[in-house]
């Protein structure tokens, strides 16, 4: 007979999908990811980008405006010839944020680990 271990797969989760990922480790939604990827092949308007997702103008802009904070989407405003301003955005790169994340992945295994070690009851300096 053999007993289960109840921490077995505490941290496994199967990732298909770099979209599948990007949803568990950015906290993203689905059309945060659709409009992230309809960037990857270069920078585009709101308009552009709403007729790719098909989500109306204000979901879009309030999709992008979370992207920029998270800092995976660049916006620049650009002016129109006769007054005024509109953004582009593009996306930036799946290697950087791959670096990013893998960056913080290492931060919380250090941190996560120093913390067993040291402030778990019953742990030793």
């Amino acid at each position: 007979m053999t007993t289960h271990d109840p921490l077995d797969g505490i941290f496994m989760r199967e990732f298909e999908t770099p979209s599948d990922f990007l949803c568990c480790a950015c906290g993203l939604r689905t059309t945060e990811v659709q409009t992230y990827f309809s960037l990857l092949d270069g920078e585009k308007t709101v308009d552009e980008i709403r007729k790719i997702v098909k989500r109306d103008r204000t979901t879009v802009q309030r999709v992008l405006s979370r992207l920029h904070e998270k800092g995976l989407v660049v916006r620049e405003a650009r002016t129109f010839p006769r007054g005024g301003y509109y953004y582009i955005y593009r996306a930036v790169s799946t290697e950087e944020v791959k670096q990013r994340i893998l960056e913080q992945l290492d931060r919380w295994y250090q941190e996560t680990r120093r913390f067993l070690l040291s402030r778990w009851p019953g742990a030793t300096q």
